[in-house]
């Protein structure tokens, strides 16, 4: 703020400006007035020298200077029938000139002679008393005066500076006095501007004091007020942070005002696709112009989102729209594992019952009577029978998985006892497929907490399935390693066929078959490495695969020591 904008020095100004008006016009009445009084005491001592010099005229009627009294007075003209009659006085003589050039009219007047002095002039006409024009003049001279009136302005004048002065300093002083507080409410009003609520001391009871006081209590109703809004805008962003739906509001341009962090996390996303960016906008304007609410589900990549939409009015005006964005992939992903379970569910059972079904007719209706062939239509009978059964079965465990009705029983176990069990239950298979298993344990007991029955599905599985796509004189190798101090790991490899690269993400898929025609002899059902990655995640372990097509598998699983 500048000097001159200041409130001190509007006040300290104007006052100045009042004071000094009224001292200079104090000063000049003052000085007229002393001037007037001072000649007007002029006036009345020259008429009463008049008066007394013509009774002696008249009592005496002469007119001769020679008289003895007449002779004594000073500053005296007589004028007698248009001559000059007076003493040696060469001012007298002048001012008697002045008088007759200047055709005077009133009996008192102030002239100038040659000098420039002034003297006031005082005439008595007493022509009625005598036979020719004959009037008597007195003059004094004003010098004496004009003095005395300089010496009296130039007083007015020193005592009005000095009263000027004394004004500003008491101005300044009692302006500052007033404007103190003043300053001290600005800069606490900046500070609170700033959100710092500071309380003024208060000074005074006068106005300026009331004024503070209105002031504190204003402030105390801001902080509160601050604070209110504060705590409820907190709450606000902490209940719409804890969704897990994204929350965004748009004005009628699709610009973006407010949003929760998962809302600007969508936003984000779509702006990472110029197209579902442009689409989206495009439905914030058709909503916004709308006066019914919107529902939409946007497919970005791999997710699956459903947003709605609602427009927001005020007083009949449109303000903006609503979204609320709610990720409905896994909905979208569950409905579809659902609807491809059935239909793999069907299919699964729809085979082997049609199978069963034909054959049994072919051996009611004795179409088949030899023996070998009976033999045959029956063992195919039973393999079905048993396939139907083992899908049967891994659908009951993985609805009791899913449903988290299996119980574990986790403890410190001997995994090398269950490696040899597994040996010798698949050494036959292993024989007449003409498949070796090799496994690598070490010399010692590989200790540590597991499920043993649960593990022991686990391995199962993945030795079936390893039989499964190896051909004779593959090999099959289990290695077991303990190099990680927090974790087993164990390698479950074989030489057989391999899965394509593209198949590899899919295997732990609920009744996902890679190629059948890899299989040698019986084909799986889809649902063994789904329920071997259930069984590991409950171990907190985890369970990968690597694979080279033509070349073999290699399943590593990583559990914990404790």
């Amino acid at each position: 703020m500048s000097f001159f904008s200041s409130v001190v020095t509007k006040l300290w100004f104007t006052i100045l400006m009042i004071v000094t008006t009224v001292l200079i016009i104090l000063s000049i009445i003052l000085s007229f007035y002393f001037r007037n009084y001072a000649l007007n005491s002029t006036e009345d001592h020259l008429e009463e020298e008049l008066l007394r010099i013509e009774n002696v005229v008249l009592s005496n009627h002469t007119l001769d200077l020679n008289d003895s009294y007449l002779a004594a007075e000073e500053n005296l003209i007589i004028y007698s029938d248009g001559q000059f009659i007076a003493g040696n006085s060469q001012i007298a003589e002048e001012i008697y000139n002045e008088i007759t050039t200047s055709n005077l009219s009133s009996s008192t007047f102030i002239v100038n002679d040659i000098n420039e002095r002034e003297f006031m002039v005082k005439v008595s006409d007493l022509s009625e008393f005598f036979e020719s024009d004959t009037a008597i003049i007195k003059y004094n001279d004003l010098d004496t005066l004009n003095q005395s009136f300089l010496t009296v302005l130039i007083i007015l004048i020193i005592s009005a500076a000095i009263l000027f002065l004394i004004t500003t300093f008491f101005a300044f002083f009692l302006i500052s006095r007033i404007t103190k507080p003043l300053i001290a409410l600005k800069n606490s009003s900046f500070s609170t501007a700033r959100g710092n609520y500071n309380q003024l001391k208060v000074t005074s009871r006068d106005e300026i004091g009331e004024l503070t006081l209105a002031f504190n209590k204003m402030n105390d109703n801001i902080k509160d007020t601050i604070t209110e809004l504060t705590h409820e805008k907190n709450l606000r962003e902490t209940v719409f942070s804890s969704l897990s739906n994204g929350i965004m509001y748009f004005n009628t341009s699709a610009e973006l005002v407010y949003s929760n962090e998962r809302g600007r996390s969508y936003y984000e996303l779509f702006q990472q696709s110029e197209e579902a960016f442009e689409y989206f906008k495009s439905l914030i304007i058709e909503v916004s112009e709308s006066v019914g609410n919107h529902l939409e589900r946007l497919d970005i990549e791999d997710m699956h989102l459903q947003l709605a939409m609602s427009p927001v009015k005020s007083l009949e005006e449109q303000n903006g729209v609503t979204v609320l964005i709610r990720d409905i992939t896994d909905e979208y992903n569950t409905e579809k594992m659902r609807t491809d379970f059935i239909s793999s569910v069907s299919h699964e059972l729809k085979t082997p019952m049609v199978m069963l079904s034909g054959y049994s007719e072919a051996l009611l209706d004795d179409i088949v009577t030899e023996p070998e062939e009976v033999k045959e239509m029956v063992s195919i009978i039973k393999d079905e029978s048993d396939r139907m059964n083992k899908l049967v079965s891994e659908l009951l465990i993985i609805a009791r998985m899913d449903s988290d009705d299996v119980l574990y029983d986790i403890k410190p176990q001997n995994f090398t006892m269950l490696l040899h069990e597994l040996h010798q239950r698949f050494d036959y298979k292993l024989k007449d497929n003409s498949i070796e298993l090799n496994i690598n344990a070490g010399n010692g007991t590989v200790t540590f907490p597991f499920d043993y029955d649960k593990l022991n599905q686990v391995f199962t599985n993945l030795i079936d399935n390893a039989i499964r796509y190896t051909k004779a004189g593959d090999v099959i190798t289990i290695n077991v390693a303990e190099e990680d101090e927090d974790c087993v790991t164990i390698e479950v490899s074989d030489t057989g066929t391999g899965i394509k690269r593209e198949n590899i993400k899919h295997i732990f898929e609920r009744f996902y078959k890679v190629d059948e025609a890899r299989t040698r002899g019986k084909h799986g059902t889809g649902l063994g490495l789904y329920i071997v990655s259930n069984i590991i995640k409950k171990h907190s372990g985890t369970i990968t695969a690597d694979s080279i097509f033509g070349e073999g598998t290699t399943f590593t699983i990583k559990l914990p020591k404790e």
